[in-house]
């Protein structure tokens, strides 16, 4: 058992349910002979725990934007018991521009979506596209990306930000869902055709905006994540030391943070 628990329940079992999740994407980009890798922290986990980190919350994982497009497809026209994948081309009003992979059955209702009544309400797993960019147009894009993900959480009503950032994507929420989401697509895609040497995860910028080497994210290598074999980058030190920097260090107690406090409803 863990000291750490989320909305009531040992984190393991949280940890049990998101592992279940992965293996079945994992399994699926195996048979379609798509790429997909850990990210983020959960390489971390990876190659700190051969795991989970033990208070980590979540599962990330990525894929070039031509293997996430496919697998999209796949999703679309091939029905699946075990998970449901939650984009705004499967939910118009999915508010994010990466994809979560929800397990069906189970319930992780978050506060800011809650009014989104129709969206699948399940646990899930981050699935990140990377996109081409070209690095002097990089920041270009990732505010294009953003300016029409705000304008579609202003007419889902969700939108959290000011009241002046509000009344200006107002301006544009009165175009429909299909037109808000088809930006959404052009603003990562717009270098989709070109050999870029650099990419990035556009649909959701963090820990800095920077060009990474398009290998990171084709050049994989397998590796142990509990009991069970994920890919993750080869150059997976480069990559973590630049995002995170001294990864192999644990940080102390005091910085281990309860998670997953904005959830209103759980049921794992």
């Amino acid at each position: 058992m863990s000291k750490y628990t989320v909305c009531g329940y040992d984190i393991e079992v949280m940890h049990a349910r998101m592992l279940e999740i992965a293996i079945e994407v994992d399994r699926i980009c195996r048979e379609q002979g798509l790429k997909c890798s850990l990210y983020g922290g959960s390489v971390i986990g990876a190659v700190r725990h051969n795991g989970f980190i033990p208070w980590d919350h979540d599962i990330d994982m990525a894929m070039p934007r031509k293997d996430y497009d496919k697998f999209v497809k796949y999703m679309k026209e091939n029905k699946n018991e075990k998970i449901f994948f939650s984009n705004y081309k499967s939910e118009k009003r999915y508010p994010n521009s990466w994809g979560k992979v929800r397990l069906n059955g189970t319930v992780f209702l978050e506060k800011e979506l809650a009014s989104l009544k129709e969206l699948h309400k399940g646990v899930f797993i981050d699935l990140h596209p990377i996109d081409n960019i070209i690095p002097c147009f990089i920041k270009l894009q990732v505010r294009l990306n953003l300016f029409w993900s705000c304008v579609g959480q202003v007419k889902s009503g969700i939108y959290n930000g000011s009241t002046f950032k509000r009344s200006i994507y107002g301006l544009f929420s009165w175009f429909p869902y299909s037109f808000i989401n088809s930006m959404r697509s052009f603003s990562m895609k717009m270098f989709k055709y070109l050999p870029t040497k650099y990419v990035y995860k556009v649909a959701h910028p963090n820990n800095g905006v920077y060009p990474i080497p398009r290998c990171t994210f084709e050049e994989l290598v397998e590796h142990k994540f509990e009991d069970k074999t994920f890919f993750i980058p080869e150059n997976y030190d480069e990559f973590l030391t630049k995002r995170y920097g001294n990864y192999m260090e644990i940080p102390p107690e005091s910085e281990v943070y309860e998670c997953c406090t904005s959830i209103v409803e759980c049921k794992l």
